[in-house]
């Protein structure tokens, strides 16, 4: 073709320049004018029709003959409910947007996702990431894409993005390619009035669990069975051997077992002994695209070991070596071109057809266990291709999420295929296999770190576990996560009720238990740089490790309570309540050093873990495993004593009064914290006092020892008027939060709030920066309508909120700031200040406008929260004055939408007017308020006199032509 074409937003066709396209390498572009006018070889239509028939995944030319003919794919029911979204999300003011494609495998869920590109070509710039592990790359290109055609012609660019499993471990939630493509806007100072890119995440998964919005799984509705007989019959009159067609013949059989069965059985009887080469490929396919889905082998690695002793030219096809399985199997190119060419690959025609192959080997006798050996011995050369070594690793490492146990998704302790050879062989051929595959990657520290684990887990053979852990930690020194195992492993044997009897044994293994997760902390504090990856793709350096730091708590816990157990006075010893006596006495001496340093160390990683798990989680909506945190709580408790728990940290009493509910309480907490303020005069004791009141106030504004908020502003700028760089970001929380402007009096020489976020951030960076990098940052107050202390709203009720933003969410109680978005960054305007506040989502951060936004406060500074561009709304309420107060019939209704923003007097003498023409010119009086409230007014008009609304915005239409 001579030029490509893509879409700009008014639907017009943009023809692409080559320098333009040769920097899109790494997506697969679905051109808006893709294959018209081209001489398309008939025989080649054919090839690729059949092929995909057959089970290989579909070719952007299946979707071009198949519309040209007028012989459209079938679509699921799950389609219009994507495009509908799509849709949505075009709409929105978010630069990035994403949506979540679950499919179970065999459904049919990548040719769903390219059916949609395909569908929007004309629309959108569509394009599928080729490969997914290089985000950067991805993003840099997305923005070329977007941008093609100049500023004037920009269009969002929807990406397919196949198979990056969010969840595939938890301590990795950094999603690399929407930071990437943030920053790539930014940099590239894009201002558009349409989205940059939604992102058509395809996600497989094997179990549902009912929470997954959209999920495309292996049955079909009846409407989608109609579509499917249709289809059928059309099939059949067009092609003669449609029998064969067990990729599609599967979907419109409903994923019926009975046609899987019947289209297996002639594979019966089967060999177990001598068998054939081309029946051990089969057996090799059966095996993976049971365990890896969607996954091949090359034609060039299966004719290698099909023809191992005749190395000359003019051997046998691999069509004509594997036609004894033919119809079960399906051939198929990679790539776009011609229909034979060296790239293409092999593999069962159906998911459900390899498991049932693989069931019928399994039952003639050939293990799974004998398979994979077969498989790492003749498949795996010295160099082993990428593509396999994944396949290899899935197999053995990738550890699924089992079925879920009522709402709870827990991962299986070892990858799916060694849990079955567990179940279905014996757990010495588990170990055979990790041994072999140990062995034939010997730079590989995941394998021996699976093994490892199995040691201990499975056998309880620690010592064997301890040696393969360290072969682990040989291969791959610098990775926490690797040292981590051998921690467990020392932690698992002090549990294990038949090991670690004797004080002096006890204390043998804790003691390497506490070395070897100190040792892996220090190491997690070095995982700071982008070299530092997991398998050689994973950045590992976007998550804090914390697994050595609670490591070492359940080891303490372990301990605590097993020592007890001897003798209850250790409790006391390791209190440092008690005599060392008992150390000796036990004939533990050797170990004075470590029983004596053991509640302080204990202590920091529980003040550690308080600041870690208070101020930030996993991501919005994934909190930590409640066992974090209550066995932090418990072992707090055992070495610190429970009547201590005042003398925590802030995170710490921020978790404890979260809890408590009564006055009482909260007034007893407070009096004690004024006590241990007045008698100190620390920074830290003042910053808990203050805090207890504003919790205190939460509960009861009228309580009689609830200082003022002068008072305690007071406290603060006495301490702000003092020269310190080294302040905690706690104590500018306080600031903020005291001092943000509105009613409440303020004492003189007020703190520069502008000055103060700046010092905040600062502080953050040097304080908790390195730990919680990229994990959520928990709002721990917003700001709300009330006075004085009670403006201040608790989180605990409210972050849910937040998991998916609304631009038109309104929250009861909550205050919305007026704001301006300039160069990417959101300014909170109060009277003649502005000040930066960081965006909670900072894909709604790319347009120079006015906006609105909910304000809450993190352990980094002040955040906007729902970021609502109101400049038009707020324009169209000023520009329609006299027809709106004229024309509006249902003002109580508008009246009553705004009351929590207009003042109890004024709210009277609105009411209390005769007519509403009259209701709404004091209303107005009230709007000049602030375009918050103008907004606020624009939805209630959207939702109450929708006519109005598009009568005069087709006469302001007509006025500006």
């Amino acid at each position: 073709m001579e030029y490509y074409t893509v879409p700009n937003k008014y639907g017009a066709q943009i023809p692409l320049q080559t320098e333009v396209r040769d920097k899109l390498s790494s997506l697969d572009v679905v051109w808006g004018n893709m294959y018209e006018g081209e001489d398309i070889d008939p025989q080649l239509v054919l090839e690729k029709e059949v092929e995909f028939y057959r089970g290989a995944p579909p070719k952007w030319l299946n979707f071009y003959c198949a519309e040209k003919n007028q012989k459209p794919f079938v679509k699921r029911d799950i389609y219009t409910k994507i495009t509908e979204l799509i849709q949505k999300k075009r709409e929105t003011n978010h630069s990035i947007s994403s949506i979540d494609l679950f499919h179970q495998p065999g459904s049919g869920g990548t040719t769903l996702a390219m059916q949609v590109l395909w569908d929007l070509r004309k629309k959108l710039r569509c394009a599928y990431a080729i490969d997914s592990a290089d985000s950067k790359a991805i993003a840099q290109q997305v923005i070329h894409l977007f941008n093609a055609g100049g500023s004037q012609n920009q269009n969002t660019v929807l990406l397919f993005v196949d198979n990056i499993e969010t969840e595939a471990n938890e301590d990795m939630q950094f999603n690399s390619l929407q930071e990437n493509l943030i920053e790539n806007i930014k940099q590239s100072n894009i201002s558009a009035s349409t989205p940059v890119v939604i992102i058509l995440n395809c996600l497989r998964k094997k179990n549902k669990t009912g929470k997954e919005k959209l999920m495309l799984c292996t049955s079909l509705s009846k409407e989608e069975q109609d579509r499917f007989n249709a289809k059928h019959a059309e099939v059949v009159q067009g092609h003669e051997r449609h029998k064969e067609f067990h990729g599609f013949n599967i979907m419109q059989r409903n994923f019926s077992q009975t046609y899987i069965t019947e289209a297996c059985e002639y594979l019966k009887p089967l060999k177990t002994k001598k068998r054939p080469r081309n029946a051990q490929i089969l057996s090799f396919l059966a095996l993976i695209n049971s365990y890896v889905p969607g996954s091949y082998l090359t034609e060039t690695l299966c004719l290698e070991f099909l023809d191992k002793k005749n190395q000359i030219s003019g051997r046998p096809t691999l069509e004509k070596q594997m036609e004894a399985f033919a119809d079960l199997l399906v051939i198929y190119s990679t790539c776009a071109g011609e229909a034979k060419s060296k790239d293409r690959c092999i593999r069962m025609a159906h998911p459900m057809i390899a498991e049932k192959c693989l069931g019928l080997l399994t039952d003639a006798g050939v293990t799974l266990s004998d398979t994979t050996l077969k498989l790492l011995s003749n498949l795996c050369p010295q160099t082993v291709q990428p593509y396999l070594m994944e396949i290899i690793k899935q197999l053995l490492k990738k550890r699924e999420t089992g079925p879920p146990k009522g709402e709870k998704e827990e991962k299986l302790p070892f990858s799916q295929l060694i849990q079955d050879i567990k179940e279905k062989e014996n757990k010495s051929k588990c170990v055979g296999l990790f041994k072999h595959a140990a062995k034939k990657f010997p730079e590989d520290a995941f394998i021996p770190q699976a093994l490892a684990r199995f040691y201990y887990i499975e056998l309880s053979d620690y010592a064997k576990a301890e040696s393969w852990a360290k072969t682990a930690i040989q291969r791959k020194p610098n990775n926490s996560f690797i040292i981590d195992t051998l921690g467990q492993v020392y932690k698992n044997q002090l549990r294990n009720k038949n090991h670690a009897q004797s004080s002096r044994n006890i204390l043998q293994i804790a003691k390497q238990a506490f070395k070897a997760f100190e040792e892996e902390a220090e190491t997690a504090e070095r995982e700071l740089e982008p070299e530092m990856q997991e398998d050689g793709v994973t950045n590992i350096s976007t998550v804090f490790n914390y697994r050595g730091l609670f490591g070492y708590i359940q080891a303490a816990n372990t301990i605590f309570y097993k020592l007890k157990n001897v003798n209850t006075e250790w409790s006391k010893v390791l209190r440092q309540e008690a005599n060392q006596s008992l150390i000796h006495s036990e004939k533990c001496g050797k170990y004075q050093s470590l029983l004596t340093s053991l509640r302080q160390r204990t202590e920091d990683k529980c003040n550690f873990l308080e600041d870690f798990l208070i101020y930030s989680k996993l991501k919005i909506n994934k909190q930590e495993p409640q066992y974090i945190w209550t066995d932090t709580a418990d072992c707090y408790k055992n070495y610190v004593k429970e009547e201590e728990q005042f003398f925590r940290s802030f995170a710490g009493l921020l978790s404890t009064l979260s809890h408590v509910t009564s006055v009482s309480d909260l007034e007893q907490i407070t009096e004690q914290w004024k006590e241990i303020h007045m008698d100190s005069q620390t920074d830290s004791d003042a910053l808990n006092y203050i805090l207890a009141n504003i919790f205190l106030s939460q509960k009861s504004a009228s309580s009689e020892i609830l200082r003022t908020v002068p008072e305690l502003q007071e406290i603060l700028q006495k301490l702000w008027e003092r020269q310190n760089e080294n302040r905690s970001p706690e104590f500018y929380l306080l600031v903020l939060l005291l001092f943000w402007p509105d009613s409440a009096k303020k004492t003189s020489n007020t703190p520069d709030l502008k000055v103060c976020v700046q010092y905040m951030r600062e502080s953050y960076e040097r304080t908790y920066q390195k730990y919680l990098r990229f994990r959520y940052l928990v709002p721990l107050f917003f700001l709300g309508n009330g006075g004085g202390l009670q403006r201040l709203v608790h989180q605990t009720d409210f972050t849910s909120l937040f998991v998916e933003e609304h631009e038109t969410a309104e929250i009861p109680g909550f205050q919305r700031i007026q704001g301006e978005i300039r160069n990417h960054k959101v300014f909170a305007l109060r009277g003649p200040d502005q000040i930066e506040v960081l965006p909670h989502n900072p894909a709604s951060v790319y347009n120079t406008d006015l906006v609105s936004f909910y304000l809450g406060f993190t352990i980094r500074g002040p955040v906007a929260y729902n970021i609502r561009y109101v400049k038009k709304s707020a324009q169209f309420v000023d520009k329609h004055k006299k027809n709106i107060i004229e024309r509006v019939e249902k003002v109580d209704l508008i009246i009553n939408d705004l009351r929590p923003m207009i003042p109890t007097e004024q709210y009277s003498t609105i009411k209390a007017a005769s007519t509403n023409n009259e209701k709404m010119e004091k209303l107005y009086t009230i709007l000049s308020a602030g375009y918050e409230i103008k907004d606020t007014f624009y939805q209630s008009l959207l939702k109450n006199e929708q006519g109005l609304i598009q009568d005069l915005t087709k006469f302001g239409k007509k006025s500006s032509n």
